[in-house]
C-alpha cells in the first residue's frame, strides 16, 4: 500500500533534491547537506522515539507538550572540546548550511535542526559511562518528526557525497518504521522491572566537601558552589527509555522532556530550569534556584511555599543567579527584564524560587553563542565561576558528564532553546545512575543540603519506581 512519505510528487521532489546536492558535492569536493521538510498527518514524536531503538535517538517536549521532537539516525555530527566547543560547533554549523540545500513545505518551521548537549565541564576527561557523549556533540538528525498545535513536519536531511548516490528509496523502510501507521504508544503506566536503589555510600564525604565549601565561603573565595553527588539503581531487566518519559510525561508536565540516546546508553530527564531560548530576536532564560519540598495537603504547600520566599539564604542563593544571568544579557539585549522579585515554580517534588528573564537581542544573534555565555550560570555551578569550577574538580567524586550542562537543539535561523540537564539520570542496559545537586552558599547546612539532594533524585526515582535497599 503506497503510503504519504512514498507520494509520487513528494519522492520525486526528494530525488531531485539528492540528485541536486550529488551535483553540488561533485562540484565543490565535499560534502552538501539536502533536506527537505512536508508535512504529515499527526504523530506523537514519543512514539517515533520508542519505535527508534537501535537508532541514535533524541526526544525533546516543552512544558506542557506545547512542541515536540523526536530525531533518529546522524546525517551529521559536530564534536567538539575544551573552552570553545560552543563556537567550534557553531561555526561549523554555520558553514555546513551555507552550501546547504534545503526545501521547506509552506508554513514548516526551519529545517534542517541540529540537536544535543555539552558536558558540564569542558576541561573533564569523559569517563566510561559518559565516552559515547563527549564534551560536546550536536547532530543532525537523519529524521526528524516535530509536532505543535496537533501539527506534524517531518524532515529528511542527507549529507551527500561526492561519488556517492543516495536515493529517496534508501529512506522510505526507515519511514515506514518509524511514522507509519501512526499507532498508539504503550500507556503511560506501563510496567517497569523492578529496581532497586544501591544504598548511599557517598555521605559521609559529601557533607565534608560541603564543610569545605563553607569555609571557602567564610575566607572569601566563593560566594556560591553547586555540589552534586550520584546515586545507582538496578535491574535485572534492560530499562526502557520511552516507558520512563511516559511516565515522566504524565507527572512532570510544568517540565521540559528530554532524552539522548547513543547506543544502550541514554540520557534522559524532566528539567524545571531553561537555559536560554531563542525566536526570531526575542530571548527567554529562567534562573532557577532555592528549594523546598511540597506539601502533603494544599495548607501545608503553601506553608512551605511562604516560608522558601521568606527565606533569607534561599533568597541571597537566588539572588547571585539573577545578578549573573543580568550581566550575561545586558550587553547582547534591549528591553531586559527582570522581575524584582522570585515567585514559586512547583513540580511534583519541589518548589523552586523562580525569576523568569526576557529580551530583544540587539544585533541578531545565535542560541549556541547565548548559551556558550550563560553556562554554567551560579544555579547549576556558582560564583564566582572559575573559582566554583575549580572547587568542584577538586571535591567531587565523580564525572557530571551531561548532567547539568547545556542541552537542546539549534534550527538554521539560529533559534533554538536549550536546557540546563537536572532532573536527571543516565541509563545503561539495566543501571541507572541519578544526579542531584545543591547550592552551598553562606548559612547553608551541610546536613539539610544532602537531604535536599535525595529530594531532587526523587523524580528519577519515581520514574524508575526504585526501592531503596
Amino acid at each position: 500500500m503506497t503510503t504519504y512519505v512514498e507520494d509520487p510528487a513528494w519522492t520525486k521532489r526528494l530525488s531531485q533534491l539528492l540528485l541536486q546536492g550529488e551535483r553540488e558535492a561533485n562540484l565543490r569536493g565535499e560534502p552538501v547537506l539536502v533536506s527537505a521538510t512536508i508535512a504529515i498527518p499527526h504523530v506523537d514524536p514519543l512514539t517515533v522515539f520508542d519505535r527508534a531503538a537501535g537508532y541514535e535517538r533524541t526526544f525533546w517536549e516543552q512544558p506542557g507538550g506545547t512542541m515536540s521532537m523526536a530525531a533518529a539516525g546522524a546525517a551529521h555530527r559536530f564534536d567538539a572540546g575544551g573552552p570553545e566547543r560552543f563556537a567550534q560547533i557553531e561555526g561549523a554549523w554555520r558553514r555546513l548550511l551555507s552550501t546547504a540545500i534545503s526545501d521547506d513545505a509552506p508554513g514548516a518551521p526551519p529545517g534542517p535542526v541540529c540537536v544535543g548537549g555539552f558536558a558540564f565541564d569542558p576541561a573533564a576527561v569523559p569517563s566510561s559511562q559518559w565516552r559515547a557523549f563527549g564534551p560536546g556533540r550536536l547532530t543532525v538528525p537523519k529524521y526528524l518528526v516535530r509536532s505543535a498545535g496537533g501539527e506534524s513536519w517531518l524532515t529528511i536531511s542527507v549529507l551527500t557525497r561526492t561519488g556517492a548516490p543516495a536515493g529517496e528509496g534508501d529512506h522510505l523502510a526507515d519511514l515506514r518504521h518509524l511514522i507509519e501507521p501512526a499507532s498508539a504508544a504503550a500507556t503511560p503506566d506501563a510496567a517497569m522491572p523492578p529496581v532497586t536503589l544501591d544504598a548511599a555510600t557517598d555521605s559521609g564525604p559529601w557533607r565534608s566537601a560541603a564543610t569545605a565549601a563553607l569555609e571557602a565561603i567564610r575566607a572569601g573565595t566563593l560566594r556560591k558552589v553547586v555540589l552534586a553527588r550520584s546515586a545507582h539503581a538496578r535491574s535485572n531487566a534492560p530499562l526502557d527509555p520511552a516507558t520512563i518519559l511516559r511516565r515522566l510525561r504524565l507527572e512532570y508536565q510544568s517540565s521540559t522532556l528530554f532524552a539522548f540516546a547513543f547506543g544502550d546508553a541514554c540520557f534522559l530527564g524532566a528539567t524545571p530550569e531553561r537555559l536560554v531560548a531563542v525566536e526570531g530576536a526575542a530571548v527567554r532564560a529562567d534562573c532557577l534556584a532555592g528549594s523546598i519540598a511540597r506539601g502533603a495537603t494544599p495548607d501545608e504547600d503553601d506553608a512551605l511555599g511562604r516560608a522558601l520566599l521568606a527565606d533569607g539564604k534561599e533568597r541571597h542563593e537566588h539572588a547571585l543567579v539573577v545578578e549573573a544571568l543580568g550581566e550575561a544579557l545586558r550587553p547582547l539585549c534591549t528591553g531586559l527584564t527582570l522581575p524584582d522579585a522570585p515567585a514559586l515554580l512547583r513540580t511534583s517534588a519541589v518548589q523552586h524560587l523562580h525569576t523568569p528573564v526576557a529580551g530583544t537581542l540587539a544585533n541578531g544573534g545565535n542560541v549556541l553563542a547565548l548559551a556558550a555565555r550563560l553556562h554554567p550560570t551560579p544555579a547549576a555551578g556558582g560564583t564566582p565561576r572559575d573559582a566554583a569550577l575549580a572547587f568542584i574538580r577538586e571535591h567531587e567524586s565523580f564525572d557530571r558528564g551531561w548532567y547539568a550542562g547545556p542541552v537542546g537543539w539549534v534550527d538554521s535561523d539560529g533559534g533554538g532553546e536549550f536546557a540546563v540537564a537536572i532532573r536527571s539520570m543516565l541509563l545503561a542496559g539495566g543501571r541507572a545512575t541519578l544526579f542531584g545537586g545543591c547550592g552551598i552558599v553562606a548559612g547553608s547546612d551541610p546536613d539539610r543540603e544532602y537531604e535536599e539532594s535525595r529530594l531532587k533524585m526523587r523524580p528519577m526515582l519515581w520514574a524508575l519506581n526504585a526501592q531503596e535497599s
